[in-house]
């Protein structure tokens, strides 16, 4: 670092950044890595009397009688002169720098948070603040606060923990990411790195192979060297956990908890008796433990793996890196556990060196993120994408390198031996319990059991999910992206496909077999082209119809009665057409595959292999086709969908008996839990939709937490007059939870069952909460979930309002949310065309689908959003619920009883005011 490097940092006041106003710019000037001079310029109100920096953010700040900054304008310039200029998430701030001086810098730019997202690409946040406590950036000396504010100070120091790492590089790095940086205003980080190393390092050698983290432990981690018999009781699993045990023992943290006591000891009976069981347990049961020691005692004493499913991957990342970690250490016995997950997961090192040589037609972002892989590949040892940090372009050049390719044989690819998705496997393989998620579970089933090894046991955590995610699993959809996707991956008249490919081959192809018959095949495989374009021409064509079909509604669900209708013979004419078109390509494909089926050299297996995989995805758009068309099933349902692209999609009704045939009577023994599964402390609703006999062993867990003390749960009478479905109300919606948040002081999450209700609502409340300096959060409006989130943990004086995927999942203890709004019981829209479809099917046989299936699902949901507030012993707060139909309805007394509180507070808006002001002012 020997040129001149001014870091900076400004601060804005306004409505728009874009349009805001600077109130305040640091500078550092770095010479050789130490401080050369320092700079603050900052606004000084005019009824200011205290000198030093200002809390701008309360202040309506007018600029018009003091252009302080154009004052300065020339000691700037001077100051940032010949030097290049550092900022932190500054390229906007930088563009406004620049019009305020009316000037435009010539020398080079670089953002720091740019080269925290290359160098450290597993942070996942690279705000400042975070940044600076997870790197642990060495704070400013006593002497050194005079004129550097502390942002500018910490972009320094980021700027050299990323310059320290990339000096470790080897060269080949930077071969490689030349291509990619041509454009980048940060490219000259690089090259100055660069530079340094060939200075600094002459004899490091140049990496001419595949640079990859080394591994030297193998597979797994070294085991105990000592081995223990397995206990045959499960005495031995119940012993763990009791007061004095082996947990409290040797983890400090660790409390006995009856309830968990009780859950181990039936899971440990259902494995040991071959039973299946099913334990809803409450929030803080500690239920991980609870299935885990049972699950590696049962496999260690068997010799038969556990297969663990989970339904949400935060999940999967807490048993493997919290909760496994902890039971390695303190279990008297050595035990395998490892996580699979599917394909699309997984890194594939063979794409990844096809990507490095395709620089056409990629956007800057997707070539940063480029950079991140880089170095991301020499740090992984699992190749998973979720240790990625989802920075910009990621999402988008993910599906190029990932290793859901069905033209690959992981086995015979000449990167077999460095092959994450294949170490992955192994793993599996040889593990004693084996993590999945719901997904991979029914994969593996619609597969025959062809994704996951062998297993006798199955533990399904936030099993409440299951039949939902077996309905979308066991069904199946079509789009015309997806089908365009297959198709051009078969042919396209321009770029890679398997026709082109396999033209490309021929030639050695017929000196290395020469037992094939390749004009024969070379002859048939001409027909691709024609059928491929036909077959896209048609599938256009029918989503053509099928958007006229739909019209301007969301959802669209196919009926008998529809036979009658005028478009009716025009679609059933297109499904055919289409139908007939995918077979005709089929029938090329089964050529093609007759020529090869004699010979199994490596080079032919290839081409069968990727074959088969275009077979058997185009086998299944035939399939949906002919589901979609036959409306005669009481069991199956077919309707169209409009998101983000227009689907057709058909789904089976009941799968009560594909889950009874291919899970309960398969295995030896399956364990199911949750923290709601019951409705008022019956099992009924859940064990008859997934197929299990009421004689299943059932048993209620109730959390540790004393729900009485550390929360109050208040409903709203006449509080639905809030709500309509027009938005008419949304003002008073909006008037009402400002009114909270404020009380409150934001740290409020406001759970709705409709997006529209949510946007409407936002549009009144942002700008009441940014009178009182509270910032509001809307899912769909300033991002999704995962990135709300962290905002809101961020920032307490916040409030977030979330629809469905808010609901459950959710996990934020603490003071950062301390007040829930319900603003409506959670009942699923009796029109959307499953929920349709499932409630004439149970008419059909004689129940009552509000009884059966609206209400069970709605109290379920109501029992997950009412969860998200008291997630340890520590928390305190508030549930709000809107819909007093709670206590005005027959059926209200389901969701009530369904709680683990037994009290609760009713009025009016007065009386909530009074009631939230003399809870807060009790927690002080």
């Amino acid at each position: 670092m020997v040129k001149d490097i001014v870091f900076f940092d400004i601060e804005t006041v306004g409505s728009e950044c874009s349009q805001g106003r600077i109130v305040q710019l640091s500078a550092l000037r770095v010479r050789e890595g130490l401080i050369h001079e320092s700079c603050c310029y900052s606004y000084q109100p005019i009824d200011s009397e205290e000198p030093g920096r200002q809390d701008y953010s309360h202040r309506n700040i007018d600029f018009t009688n003091d252009n302080w900054l154009a004052k300065h304008r020339q000691e700037i310039i001077n100051f940032m002169s010949e030097a290049v200029l550092v900022g932190h998430e500054a390229h906007l701030f930088f563009t406004i720098l620049q019009r305020e001086l009316n000037l435009h810098f010539l020398q080079p730019f670089w953002d720091t948070s740019e080269l925290a997202r290359i160098f450290f690409p597993t942070l996942h946040h690279y705000q400042l603040d975070f940044l600076a406590e997870k790197l642990s950036l060495p704070l400013r000396k006593e002497e050194e606060q005079l004129l550097i504010e502390e942002k500018t100070w910490l972009t320094w120091k980021l700027y050299e923990a990323c310059w320290e790492k990339g000096l470790k590089f080897d060269l080949s790095f930077f071969n490689q990411a030349n291509g990619f940086i041509a454009e980048w205003t940060g490219k000259g980080f690089f090259e100055d790195l660069q530079r340094e190393i060939i200075r600094t390092f002459p004899e490091r050698p140049i990496r001419t192979d595949l640079v990859l983290s080394p591994s030297s432990e193998g597979l797994f981690s070294v085991e105990k060297s000592f081995t223990v018999r397995i206990p045959d009781s499960t005495d031995w699993v119940v012993e763990n956990f009791a007061p004095g045990g082996n947990l409290e023992q040797n983890i400090p943290s660790y409390e006995s908890r009856s309830g968990q006591m009780k859950m181990a000891k039936l899971i440990a009976k259902g494995f040991s008796s071959s039973q299946h069981v099913v334990v809803e347990a409450g929030t803080g049961t500690g239920k991980s433990f609870a299935y885990l020691i049972p699950s590696l005692w049962s496999a260690k004493k068997t010799g038969h793996k556990v297969v663990v499913a989970t339904h949400t991957i935060p999940l999967q990342e807490q048993l493997q890196k919290k909760d496994i970690p902890i039971l390695e250490a303190v279990l008297p016995f050595p035990f395998k556990a490892s996580v699979l997950k599917g394909k699309s997961n997984y890194f594939c090192i063979k794409k990844w060196q096809g990507c490095l040589g395709n620089r056409e037609n990629v956007g800057m972002q997707q070539k940063l993120a480029v950079l991140t892989i880089l170095v991301w590949v020499r740090e992984t040892l699992t190749g998973d994408f979720q240790e990625l940090s989802k920075v910009p372009g990621l999402m988008e050049l993910w599906p190029n390198i990932n290793a859901d390719n069905d033209m690959c044989i992981p086995g015979r690819c000449s990167k077999a031996g460095v092959c994450f998705l294949l170490r992955a496997r192994k793993k599996a393989e040889e593990s004693d319990v084996l993590i999945v998620n719901h997904s991979l579970l029914f994969s593996d089933l619609k597969t025959d059991y062809n994704v996951l090894p062998e297993y006798h046991y199955l533990v399904l955590d936030e099993a409440h999910q299951i039949y939902q995610t077996a309905l979308q699993h066991l069904g199946s959809e079509l789009c015309l992206e997806n089908v365009t996707r297959a198709v051009d991956s078969i042919y396209r008249s321009t770029g890679l496909s398997f026709y082109s490919s396999t033209k490309q081959r021929l030639g050695s192809l017929e000196n290395l077999v020469p037992s094939v018959p390749w004009e024969i095949f070379n002859k048939r495989l001409d027909g691709i082209p024609e059928n491929s374009v036909s077959v896209l021409k048609q599938t256009k064509e029918l989503f053509d119809l099928l958007s006229l079909i739909l019209g301007s509604e969301r959802t669209f669900r196919f009926i008998a009665q529809h036979t009658t209708r005028q478009w009716w013979e025009g679609l059933n004419v297109q499904i055919e057409n289409l139908t007939g078109r995918i077979k005709a390509l089929l029938s090329i494909l089964d050529s093609l595959a007759s020529v090869l089926s004699e010979d199994d050299a490596d080079e032919v297996e290839d081409l069968k292999y990727a074959i088969s995989g275009h077979q058997r995805e185009l086998q299944e758009y035939v399939e949906t086709l002919k589901l979609a068309i036959n409306l005669n099933n009481p069991k199956q349902v077919t309707w169209l969908e409009q998101s983000s692209r227009l689907f057709l999609k058909t789904s089976p009704i009941d799968v009560s008996d594909t889950l009874r045939e291919k899970i309960f009577s398969r295995l030896n023994s399956v364990i199911m839990t949750s923290a709601t599964l019951s409705i008022s402390d019956s099992f009924e609703h859940f064990l008859q939709d997934i197929g299990l006999p009421r004689s299943t062993i059932t048993a209620q867990v109730d959390s540790p937490f004393d729900y009485e003390q550390q929360m109050q749960l208040i409903i709203v009478k006449n509080g639905i007059r809030l709500l309509d479905s027009k938005g008419q109300k949304a003002p008073e919606l909006a008037d009402f939870i400002a009114e909270v948040a404020e009380r409150m002081h934001g740290r409020t999450l406001v759970l709705f069952t409709s997006h529209a209700m949510l946007r409407q609502t936002y549009e009144y409340l942002n700008p009441l909460l940014a009178r009182t300096k509270i910032q509001s959060l809307a899912q769909g409006i300033q991002g999704e979930r995962s990135s709300l989130l962290e905002a809101f943990k961020r920032n307490p004086r916040s409030v977030l309002l979330g629809a469905n995927s808010f609901w459950e999942g959710i996990d934020i203890p603490g003071d950062t949310l301390s007040c829930v709004i319900v603003v409506k019981l959670p009942f699923w829209p009796p029109t959307l065309p499953l929920i349709e479809a499932r409630s004439e099917y149970l008419k059909s046989q004689g129940k009552d689908p509000f009884r059966e299936l609206l209400l069970p699902e709605a109290v379920i949901r109501f029992k997950q959003g009412f969860g998200r507030l008291i997630r340890s012993k520590e928390d305190r707060g508030i549930v709000i619920l809107l819909d007093d139909r709670v206590i005005e309805k027959y059926y209200g007394r389901f969701f009530l009883g369904s709680l683990p509180i037994k009290t609760h507070v009713r009025g009016e808006n007065k009386l909530v005011f009074r009631k939230i002001e003399e809870y807060t002012s009790h927690l002080g």
